[in-house]
């Protein structure tokens, strides 16, 4: 085994620029396997892979040990890139060595959707089957992946063709209907990975399995669909065997015949071929690309523009549907043409279309954007680099800010100081964001690190209902905040002499239970003298044992409702507290401790009691917000009874009457006689009949005389219009 030692970054670089003679190529790829060993962006180990494509056997001593050492390394840390890196390398026949294998069977469990990680799967992979080789198990993942219902089927062993049904969960069998009318079957799914084909649905795709001869269906035409329907890429000599299989006797008679008729064109297979640059469809270019990039050349002129007219008639709603797969196109087109020259402009049309693309040099419409969460990430360094040569810093800067962290990765470096000042500017970070920083810390500088509190953290890990592509990286936080010593010393750190904001936060997060905030506390106190002070002084302690015992007395939140006009009002104080009011207060308590002496100093006391207002309002407004439901009056229904969204007339003893609104929790206006139901008046007067007698707060005595409808102009008010 070799073991490496010192900086990755820093020898990589060293290696990469020299130009000794003799062993260069092997120290490069030395240095390369050092550096990826410690890469979580993929430069490395996009740059590894493609070194080894150029190695006919990675099982020689000068590469075995190394994917070893990478295995290894990454044990603990086998998910995005690495993952995808480690079956790529299993696609290249690589040593197995158990060290290996085990490395594939992780990254898998990282790869394959929930749904699929299951033991039973993993046998039908082959996974952990050391006579099943590597380069198989590949296959089979690959297959697996692209399955999915209405899928062409063809079988050897006898010929047959059919359509794809589900999955059996219990027995992993496929179930197939045969195209030949003659029912269906189950097929192991181990054998299906191993021995099917499977090709994209279609009327061209039907042709494979027997055409009429009068139709003049070439040879050159069967392979074209067979490449392009196929959903792996497929060589000729497996076509040409489903070809013989499928079409003799039924088209041909003889053996002869049906060599007559493959051999009448092969010859010009590659100038009868359609190519990428003739595509019709999003899905026909990737096809016809995937199919050229076994051996990929530049595109000429005449290749350019007609990709270009192509993307010029491209509609908006099929690119953005179609997102990622025309991301994948682009990132297969990247290395065939040269972005420092005009060919570049050829991806004019897709801005604005493409959601990866955007239009203008500001405000992009990051809902799009995020589309970029779905591309692979083997796909995404190139359309990172064709972003970088299409679009300044500060907007590259602005989009790594809203997309998930392995897009981040692709786009931004730790030094980029626009990246930093856009991370700065934002009011709130995501987990993505926190993560990344933390992982880059050495290289991202302070002004980056300081900016991660714990109260940015908990509000991050707070959030719910995030898509699946950023949820990883919430995982990772909490996982940090819960165990990671060095990101406990951050906070610490950034917490500064303020660390009863470490146990106001704790107490007002919903994300933690009692428990945790007891064990993080602990933990934070071995680290930091000021709090253990702080717990000792019972501080913590007490914060600790009031929310458990509220937890414990308290019964379910009552479901309250209140207008639209109040609801939307809430929300915004809560924005203007979180992104004008508090930024405003820590800034004001960082220049009051710069003035010295606490003990005299009133500003300091001043901005601590601002600090403590705000704090205890931001808890209330988060609390009603996650009880109070916005109501429509527009569709409460009234009849005799009062309820909330009524007009109630009443009289009282001397005959006088009055009018009041019923309304929601927080729309209370007694100067309009706007009744909030959760007052007393309001109590006293809801689920009345007319006719029916009740008292007021006052101690007045009346009688409900009418109940009717709101009036249109406050329901128009109330919600907001």
């Amino acid at each position: 085994m070799v073991y490496f030692t010192g900086s990755a970054d820093n020898k990589a670089v060293a290696i990469l620029k020299s130009n000794k003679p003799g062993n260069y190529k092997i120290m490069k790829i030395e240095d390369l396997f050092l550096a990826a060993a410690e890469d979580n962006t993929g430069k490395y180990l996009n740059k590894l892979i493609q070194e080894l494509r150029k190695h006919q056997d990675l099982k020689v001593p000068d590469i075995a040990p190394h994917i070893d050492f990478l295995a290894e390394n990454w044990a603990d840390n086998l998910e995005g890139r690495r993952a995808e890196f480690c079956l790529e390398v299993a696609a290249l026949d690589p040593a197995d060595s158990p060290i290996f294998r085990r490395a594939v069977v992780e990254s898998l469990k990282h790869l394959l959707p929930h749904f699929l990680n299951k033991s039973i799967f993993f046998r039908a992979l082959g996974a952990r089957d050391h006579n099943v080789p590597l380069t198989k198990v590949y296959k089979r993942c690959k297959t697996l992946l692209k399955l999915k219902n209405g899928l062409n089927v063809f079988l050897d062993k006898p010929p047959r063709w059919g359509i794809l049904g589900n999955i059996d969960g219990v027995t992993t069998s496929l179930g197939i209907t045969l195209l030949s009318g003659g029912g269906s079957l189950a097929i192991p799914l181990e054998i299906a990975l191993s021995e099917a084909y499977f090709f994209e649905p279609g009327p061209d795709t039907l042709k494979l399995s027997g055409f009429d001869p009068r139709t003049q269906f070439s040879a050159n035409e069967y392979r074209d669909t067979a490449t392009r329907k196929s959903i792996l890429p497929i060589d000729i000599e497996n076509i040409k065997q489903i070809a013989l299989a499928s079409l003799t006797p039924k088209n041909f008679s003889t053996l002869a015949d049906f060599e007559a008729w493959w051999d009448r064109s092969s010859n010009n297979i590659s100038s009868d071929l359609r190519r990428s640059c003739a595509a019709r469809s999003i899905e026909e270019m990737y096809s016809l690309l995937k199919a050229e990039s076994a051996e990929p050349v530049a595109f000429s002129d005449d290749e350019l523009d007609q990709i270009k007219h192509f993307f010029m008639r491209l509609k908006s709603d099929v690119a953005l549907r179609e997102g990622a797969k025309l991301a994948e196109c682009v990132a297969m087109m990247v290395p065939r043409i040269d972005l420092k020259s005009a060919a570049i402009e050829i991806f004019d049309p897709l801005k604005g279309k493409a959601p990866f693309l955007p239009a203008m040099e500001c405000d992009p419409d990051m809902k799009k954007v995020a589309i970029m969460a779905e591309i692979p990430v083997k796909s995404l360094e190139s359309v990172a680099e064709l972003l970088h040569h299409s679009y300044s810093g500060p907007v590259l800067a602005g989009l790594a800010c809203a997309l998930p962290l392995r897009c981040i990765n692709a786009i931004c470096d730790p030094e980029d100081a626009e990246f930093t000042s856009a991370v700065s500017a934002l009011p709130r970070l995501s987990c993505d964001i926190m993560v990344w920083i933390f992982r880059n810390n050495k290289k991202v500088g302070e002004k980056l690190t300081e900016i991660i509190t714990i109260d940015q953290v908990l509000h991050a890990l707070g959030r719910e209902k995030l898509p699946k592509a950023w949820q990883p990286a919430q995982r990772e936080l909490r996982k940090l905040l819960l165990n990671k010593t060095e990101f406990h010393k951050l906070l610490i750190a950034n917490a500064g002499d303020d660390i009863s904001a470490i146990t106001s936060a704790l107490q007002n997060s919903a994300s933690f239970g009692g428990g945790e905030q007891q064990s993080l506390l602990v933990k934070l106190a071995r680290i930091s003298e000021k709090v253990r002070s702080h717990i000792e002084n019972g501080v913590g302690e007490k914060i600790l044992a009031s929310k458990q015992n509220d937890i414990d007395q308290q019964s379910p939140p009552e479901q309250l409702f209140t207008s639209i006009l109040s609801h939307n009002a809430m929300r915004k104080e809560l924005q203007e507290l979180i992104n004008k009011h508090q930024p405003e207060n820590r800034e004001s308590l960082k220049n009051a401790r710069a003035l010295g002496d606490f003990r005299e100093n009133s500003e300091y006391d001043a901005a601590k009691e601002r600090r403590n207002f705000l704090s205890r309002r931001r808890s209330e407004l988060e609390y009603d917000l996650s009880t109070i439901q916005p109501m429509d009056f527009k569709n409460v229904m009234v009849r005799d009874r009062v309820i909330i969204g009524s007009c109630v007339e009443v009289e009282n003893e001397n005959g006088d009457r009055e009018t009041y609104y019923m309304l929601g929790a927080r729309d209370g206006v007694p100067e309009k006689n706007w009744i909030s139901y959760k007052t007393r008046m309001g109590e006293a007067i809801l689920g009345k009949t007319s006719g029916q007698r009740t008292t007021l707060p006052d101690g007045t005595k009346c009688t409900i005389i009418k109940v009717s409808p709101l009036p249109l102009e406050i329901i128009n008010i109330l919600n907001g219009e």
